[in-house]
């Protein structure tokens, strides 16, 4: 099994676009959509101004503040070609967001956070954080606010088609919307999913599979018999309640993803960490575990299989399953001299035998699991590859 060789598409990707960023792009032949998070445009005075020649000095006072760029971070959605630009057509402030997109970009939904960093942070540690909801029926240009709490973090979107989809945030929480987002049913989620020490927690991973079932995975210290494990559960689109999946025994779940199939038979992946989740009281554990994946079909009482246990060296980050058995994982390593180093570990044979690529510093990566396509970005120059 060879890896496939990068190919040059442009050395000018959104170069044009300050503070520059591709964001998280998508592509579809010379078309582009990106969702991008950027600080706010930092300028200095020109020497003869500077108190002192020798120290670059901003030109406006809130330049300096680390809070006040905080909160002047924006979300932009940009829609262009690879070789002609890409136009801004949405701008909010924040400092995270979700999207979802559909497959022919014509209705895309964007949620926007935005946290005001000056004001002192409560004795609970927890800042109050604004969330706001947006959608575009018409590829993006134009874009419309749809209600929803503010109160309320949301973390993922994810849809069956611009109508139908879920709203996933802190807590964690889960909603169903069934009219394109005018309103909205909260669906309880699994108890042993939540704790109440820690009201903002989040799913170890979560997947919505293209027959309408939404799959959340999450970490228990035990459950009757099950003891240090993570548990996925599965949510019917037609029921109001989650029933349990399958057990992964003493692993923590970093995501889950399915086959992008038709309603049918399908398979689910889980990409984890093995062993406890990271003890952040602990400090002298830096939260590094060694990596695998396992694999269960999506029908009743599915057996899990652990397909592969990676290097011990990688830090796993994300998952992408493709056609005809590609299966791509996104991992750092971090223990030679220098900055981490990003790699591709691919299969081209649903997990039976894996290869690693050492793919430099990377700025973005988007695999389009339509055609096998994965796509990096080096600063300006834009590369994608064919698995």
């Amino acid at each position: 099994m060879t890896t496939p060789g990068w190919q040059t598409i442009s050395t000018t990707f959104m170069k044009n676009d300050e503070p520059y960023g591709g964001g998280d792009c998508r592509i579809q032949g010379n078309e582009v959509i990106s969702l991008k998070l950027a600080d706010p445009v930092i300028t200095f005075k020109p020497v003869e101004q500077r108190k002192n020649p020798e120290y670059a000095e901003p030109t406006e006072a809130w330049m300096s503040n680390v809070y006040e760029v905080l909160n002047r971070q924006t979300i932009s959605f940009f829609r262009g070609t690879v070789d002609g630009g890409l136009k801004r057509h949405f701008q909010q402030p924040g400092q995270d967001a979700a999207w979802w997109y559909s497959k022919d970009w014509g209705a895309q939904y964007i949620s926007t956070s935005w946290m005001d960093y000056k004001i002192p942070q409560p004795k609970n540690g927890l800042s109050p954080e604004i969330t706001r909801l947006w959608t575009s029926r018409d590829g993006g240009n134009n874009w419309s606010q749809l209600k929803w709490p503010e109160e309320q973090n949301i973390g993922q979107l994810l849809f069956l088609d611009p109508g139908r989809g879920y709203a996933v945030g802190w807590g964690p929480r889960v909603w169903r919307t069934a009219d394109g987002g005018r309103s909205w049913k909260e669906i309880r989620v699994p108890e042993l999913a939540r704790d109440r020490e820690q009201p903002r927690q989040r799913f170890g991973g979560v997947d919505l599979g293209a027959d309408g079932v939404l799959r959340v995975a999450y970490y228990v210290d035990q459950m009757g018999e099950v003891r240090q494990s993570s548990v996925v559960d599965r949510l019917r689109w037609d029921s109001e309640a989650f029933e349990r999946e399958v057990v992964l025994p003493g692993q923590a779940v970093v995501t889950i993803q399915s086959e992008q199939r038709s309603p049918g038979v399908y398979s689910i992946y889980a990409l984890s960490r093995l062993g406890l989740p990271r003890d952040w009281n602990d400090r002298t554990d830096n939260g590094h575990r060694t990596g695998a994946i396992s694999q269960w079909g999506n029908y009743a009482k599915p057996e899990v299989r652990q397909l592969h246990t990676f290097d011990a060296r990688f830090t796993l980050d994300g998952l992408s399953v493709g056609q005809r058995g590609i299966l791509l994982v996104y991992a750092t390593d971090a223990t030679g001299e220098g900055a981490p180093r990003d790699f591709t570990l691919a299969s081209k044979d649903y997990g039976k035998s894996w290869i690693e690529t050492d793919d430099g510093i990377t700025q973005g990566v988007y695999f389009d699991p339509a055609t096998n396509t994965q796509y990096g970005l080096y600063a300006y120059t834009l590369k994608k590859r064919m698995w």
